[in-house]
């Protein structure tokens, strides 16, 4: 078991071993899906531990001989963003559990923020503030472009907001960060990419583009083109996935027969 600690939490060296034992009670579940992610209470402070899903046999050997875990990657993009002063939860610990000399699981410790996240933000705001969000939103998207910061889950639930009250606009923090890449150049095909996450509504549409190609300084027309290429791909895609798993589903149930 290899097991990295931030300097700053070097402290909580023998709780997050006992996190990793599985002998501790989280004081919240955020996510019990396909990974886990929990608040835990160690030395007296709030955490979040992500536990993440075991991957496949290839995957395993990938992780172990060519490619960084999912857990380190989320510890290192931590520092990476901090670095280039972009809010997210400051890092504090990644492991790597290996059986048999093959990657097993991964776990990622960070501080916890107390703050909602965009996919929460209908419920709480009006449209006034909604509507500054969404200006100030673009500015944040503008400042990682601009510093070739390229997040790939950059979607509404994994980005915090908070109001600065002197800075009279909202700031932004990102979450869930394992996949994320950095690059000497990020084009416009990338941008609009990441904003097809967003399900932005067609209502919503234009005047959110509109802003974003004021912001970056390039051509409304051309970010509709990209932005609406890449929704139609999506489409496609989850059609095609959908046919497939319908077509197997009926092919499981006449085999029943």
């Amino acid at each position: 078991m290899k097991i990295f600690i931030n300097p700053k939490y070097s402290y909580l060296e023998p709780e997050i071993r006992r996190v990793v034992r599985g002998d501790y009670t989280p004081t919240k579940v955020f996510c019990n899906r396909r990974n886990v992610v929990e608040k835990v209470m160690l030395g007296g402070g709030a955490f979040v531990v992500k536990k993440f899903k075991r991957p496949t046999w290839a995957n395993c050997l990938i992780y172990t001989l060519f490619r960084k875990s999912k857990a380190r990657r989320a510890y290192e993009h931590a520092l990476l963003l901090l670095e280039n002063g972009i809010a997210t939860p400051y890092p504090v610990a990644y492991v790597e559990i290996k059986k048999h000399g093959l990657f097993h699981t991964g776990y990622f410790f960070s501080e916890f923020v107390d703050l909602p996240t965009l996919a929460d933000a209908s419920e709480s705001e009006d449209v006034d503030d909604l509507l500054k969000m969404g200006r100030d939103l673009i500015r944040f998207t503008v400042e990682l472009n601009n510093k070739c910061i390229m997040p790939l889950d950059y979607n509404p639930s994994n980005i915090f907001y908070s109001w600065d009250e002197e800075q009279k606009q909202y700031m932004f923090a990102l979450t869930d960060i394992n996949r994320m890449r950095r690059s000497r150049f990020i084009g416009n095909r990338d941008c609009m990419r990441a904003f097809e996450q967003f399900g932005i509504s067609t209502e919503h549409l234009y005047h959110f583009l509109l802003g974003y190609s004021i912001e970056k300084g390039i051509d409304v027309e051309l970010c509709m083109f990209l932005f609406l290429s890449f929704r139609l791909r999506s489409r496609l895609s989850r059609l095609i996935k959908g046919k497939v798993k319908e077509t197997r589903r009926r092919r499981r149930l006449r085999y029943n027969y």
